[in-house]
């Protein structure tokens, strides 16, 4: 059975200055659909901690201006989740979304454009590079024969201009933005997985692709990032 009850939850990890958040998952329409599955994955992989909503895509967007929110209850669950994200622990925060049209399979974004004569962005620059660099190679080195879906494709914005979800406008994002121009040392990476390569867990067709892909997004980000 899957939740029904709409609540935002946080699981502490290991290593909490790696924080993996899924703010639109839920099994009902509008959802992103097993995105909490893929954020866990992947936090086991980093030993990061996990924060993930349920059920409540639909009716607010977390990462969104909890202004916008329609009544109080969910403007406090904006809070409670954005909280968590810009908390001073987290230094690598990565939100889990799925999409169903965008131009690559996975599309990675910082949310802004580097600023060249900003010190920080240098290095952001340098390790979104590594990162995009990484985890193509590690999808061609490790996607093997067999596997139910063909290797996906990468696009990383601001690499990639024809990355269709930027994340440029969202919220939590800005606000992750307007902290590094304060000189906090914090990474945001906005991360779209298409529809294919999310999936419930081990007895899905393709959930050895989505592991494969899990894993190979762990080690590009270790490399990059750590």
């Amino acid at each position: 059975m899957h939740p029904t009850r709409e609540e935002v939850c946080y699981i502490p990890g290991k290593k909490r200055e790696f924080l993996i958040a899924a703010p639109h998952h839920g099994y009902i329409p509008g959802s992103d659909y097993y995105t909490k599955e893929f954020a866990a994955l992947l936090a086991s992989k980093l030993d990061g901690s996990l924060l993930y909503a349920e059920n409540l895509r639909p009716l607010v967007d977390l990462n969104k201006n909890p202004q916008l929110a329609s009544t109080p209850q969910l403007k406090e669950l904006c809070h409670i989740y954005q909280k968590y994200a810009l908390s001073e622990q987290v230094d690598l925060f990565l939100e889990i979304h799925g999409h169903v049209n965008g131009h690559y399979d996975v599309e990675l974004s910082c949310g802004f454009e580097f600023d060249p004569s900003f010190q920080f962005d240098s290095e952001f620059k340098e390790k979104m590079a590594s990162l995009k660099r990484t985890l193509k190679q590690e999808i061609e080195d490790n996607w093997k024969e067999g596997l139910p879906l063909p290797p996906p494709s990468i696009g990383v914005f601001p690499f990639d201009q024809d990355v269709v979800m930027k994340a440029t406008k969202t919220y939590l994002f800005q606000k992750i933005r307007e902290l590094q121009l304060q000189g906090r040392r914090i990474f945001g990476i906005h991360i779209e997985i298409y529809k294919d390569f999310r999936t419930e867990g081990p007895n899905s067709p393709a959930y050895t692709s989505q592991l494969a892909l899990v894993n190979a997004l762990a080690q590009s980000i270790i490399k990059s990032f750590c």
